[in-house]
């Protein structure tokens, strides 16, 4: 009987995981999304953002990290010949292509955002900025949208990893 009752209070808690926990673990990207206005459909970006793929990590302690590229940035072969002296402006724009930052998170169930409170990244201005995003959960995938009050709006469609 303990047995019963013990194994059903262990499925209940994990039916009610808190949304920082459903965070926890590793993601990749599938697409990335924009909306023109309102009344729109979201549909894929066309942009330097057309078929972006990367990685998000939340550690579950707090901590996390995001890095996404261009569709082929791994398969990018350097004009220069190694050290930085030698890189070519292609080489110089390839790197410029990739976004990454690291920090602390925060998540608030209630209004369903989750910050981004950036430490290191690739692009000075945003040190020490928080980037705010309102976030949903449907099945594997994580809808990420950075909150802004201007059209196009972007949204970025992570799915997750096995190892979560």
């Amino acid at each position: 009987m303990c047995l019963l009752i013990s194994l059903a209070a262990s499925c209940q808690r994990e039916k009610e995981l808190s949304d920082f926990d459903k965070f926890t673990g590793r993601w990749t990207l599938y697409i990335v999304e924009i909306q023109a206005d309102s009344a729109s459909n979201w549909k894929p970006r066309q942009d330097h953002y057309r078929n972006r793929k990367g990685f998000i990590l939340y550690d579950g302690r707090g901590g996390m990290g995001v890095h996404h590229v261009t569709e082929d940035y791994d398969k990018y072969k350097f004009e220069g010949s190694g050290g930085l002296d030698s890189l070519t402006f292609e080489d110089l724009r390839h790197l410029a292509d990739n976004f990454v930052y690291f920090g602390k998170y925060k998540v608030n169930d209630s209004l369903k955002v989750v910050e981004h409170h950036i430490e290191s990244t690739n692009f000075q201005n945003r040190w020490g900025t928080v980037a705010k995003r309102k976030y949903f959960f449907s099945g594997d995938t994580l809808i990420l949208s950075p909150i802004t009050d201007k059209y196009p709006k972007t949204r970025l469609k992570w799915t997750s990893l096995i190892d979560k």
